[in-house]
């Protein structure tokens, strides 16, 4: 056994869990255990060992009436926790774990007893004859939850069913038992301080399902069943004193409950630090877009003015200098916009068609559901049933409480979470843009149309040669102006392209920093509670 865990550090890192409350619950939990005047006895085991028939037992021999709530078959029967007062003690009869059980009955029931077996000051594991290899993983971690010499002890039942009649071969049936102990010993790593009894409950099921028979019906096999060492263990624990027994469970339940805590938040941590990474890949495809967009954009502003100049030089120097005019502004500015167009719609589709398939990685679904989660505001907190599970799911809040934390540092940060666009590139929001754009460049038209008619009054107004320069000035002027609403064009298509693009991206770059914020919380978080484990520092 390694030294005491500090329970008072211990609480101080459960409080401080990111997010969450998981140490006001875990304390309120072990404040209505510690209210208990007796000296807790749980009853744990797997389905179907052996465990309300061996409970009723031990209150037939103990003088006491079955209560109505035990009942024994061989089918699921115990679906909570159920608590009678006995010798002295507090005996509790949990439901059957299941291992890797699933559906929400097994679940319920794993729950129920983990919570049970997690609040005791004494855990008796039952299993049956050929031992519970299937529950040995389970059993494991239980062993290891630093139980005080003494605390845990297990009972091997229903030994009757081994293979070996104690009335016909009773050596080889104590043999037989011998043999059971040190195999369960050696497969849990159990030292000699794990009592293990190897008993027989109701020896050839002679009580049956009957709940109170008379105790005479074990009268046959008393002498060997192992019932009395039992019985007189439990005895002795009803006259002991509770105060250490207790600050030991209270050292176990602290200690464990940091390592189940420990243990989500590592997987906490691997998850979140997976959700970053996905965030910094939004980021950097975010900047490298927006910065091809910068690029095309400055090259279309110096095409623009190269292909206005040009007009204006080629009109001067022609016969026809207004209409040649007019003719080049239609003819290059409808093409320098259709260039425009086609190199930022091949941008978009390019956008469009790696968000497509980014979004097909594991790695950025999972993204996408934990961003969907924080956009779901938590319901208010519901008052807590009676029978509510505090220990066994408290790994559970873990995941929620992460979420709140960051959920928190958004909304701090005046970030509004919200539901993505309706697509990758937000085409709701670029339909008004893009018709806006399409407007310019029928404006950039009649634009063309009054270079012409301005031409045509030159004409009319002066048949004589004009003069180059205040011909040349007056074409230029108009350049310029058409060179402002074809800026304006480019504007309102780079916005756009802008817009979808940032809408592409924006749970990846908005969530950026709170991910690495968090990231770094459950670091430090999990380095303090790997030294509190380890005894390196107080935790505090």
């Amino acid at each position: 056994m390694s030294d005491p865990i500090d329970v008072d550090a211990a609480k101080n890192w459960l409080n401080a869990v990111p997010g969450g409350e998981i140490g006001q619950r875990l304390e309120q939990s072990w404040q209505d255990f510690a209210a208990v005047t007796e000296t807790v006895v749980t009853i744990y085991g797997s389905y179907d060992t052996g465990k309300s028939s061996l409970l009723r037992r031990l209150l037939i021999e103990l003088g006491q009436e079955v209560p109505a709530w035990l009942t024994i078959s061989a089918r699921h029967e115990t679906f909570e926790v159920n608590e009678i007062r006995a010798a002295g003690c507090l005996l509790r009869d949990t439901p059957g774990f299941v291992s890797g059980g699933t559906d929400a009955r097994a679940e319920m029931n794993t729950g129920l007893a983990s919570d049970a077996i997690a609040r005791t000051d004494i855990g008796i594991v039952v299993v049956p004859p050929q031992l519970a290899t299937a529950e040995y993983p389970v059993l494991r971690d239980l062993v290891q939850q630093e139980w005080a010499p003494g605390s845990l002890w297990f009972v091997i039942s229903r030994f009757d069913e081994a293979g070996i009649d104690p009335d016909d071969d009773p050596d080889g049936y104590r043999a037989l038992g011998e043999h059971k102990v040190g195999e369960l010993r050696a497969a849990l790593s159990l030292d000699e301080r794990v009592p293990v009894y190897v008993v027989c409950q109701d020896f050839a099921q002679m009580a049956g399902t009957e709940r109170n028979p008379d105790s005479a019906v074990w009268d046959e096999s008393r002498s060997w069943d192992g019932i009395s060492e039992l019985i007189a263990a439990i005895t002795a624990l009803g006259s002991s004193p509770l105060a250490d027994i207790r600050q030991a469970a209270a050292q176990r339940f602290w200690g464990s409950s940091v390592q189940q805590v420990l243990h989500q938040l590592r997987e906490e941590f691997a998850t979140r630090l997976e959700n970053a990474a996905v965030s910094d890949e939004g980021e950097q495809r975010r900047a490298s877009w927006l910065a091809q967009l910068d690029t095309l954009t400055r090259a279309a502003e110096a095409d623009l003015r190269g292909r206005v100049s040009a007009a204006v030089g080629d009109a001067v120097d022609s016969p026809d200098p207004a209409q040649s005019f007019a003719q080049a502004l239609k003819t290059s500015l409808g093409a320098w916009y259709a260039a425009l167009k086609r190199d930022i719609d091949k941008l978009l589709r390019s956008v469009g068609d790696t968000v497509a398939t980014e979004r097909m990685r594991p790695d950025w679904q999972r993204f996408e559901e934990m961003a969907a989660t924080l956009r779901h505001e938590p319901s208010g907190p519901e008052p807590a049933p009676d029978d509510e599970l505090i220990y066994a799911p408290v790994v559970r809040q873990v995941g929620n409480a992460v979420l709140n934390a960051l959920r928190h540092y958004e909304q701090s940060r005046g970030l509004k979470l919200t539901s993505p666009a309706s697509d990758a590139l937000g085409a709701s929001s670029g339909v008004d843009r893009m018709a806006a754009a399409a407007a310019g460049v029928s404006v950039i038209a009649e634009l063309a149309v009054i270079a012409e008619q301005f031409a045509n009054r030159q004409r009319a107004a002066n048949a004589a040669v004009q003069q180059r320069a205040q011909l040349q000035s007056e074409l230029v002027s108009v350049g310029e102006e058409a060179t402002a609403l074809a800026q304006k064009t480019l504007n309102d298509l780079a916005d756009d392209a802008h817009q979808r693009i940032s809408d592409a991206t924006a749970d990846q770059v908005e969530l950026r920093d709170g991910l690495r914020h968090l990231v770094d919380e459950l670091r430090n978080h999990i380095t303090s509670g790997e030294a509190l484990l380890s005894g390196l520092r107080d935790g505090s």
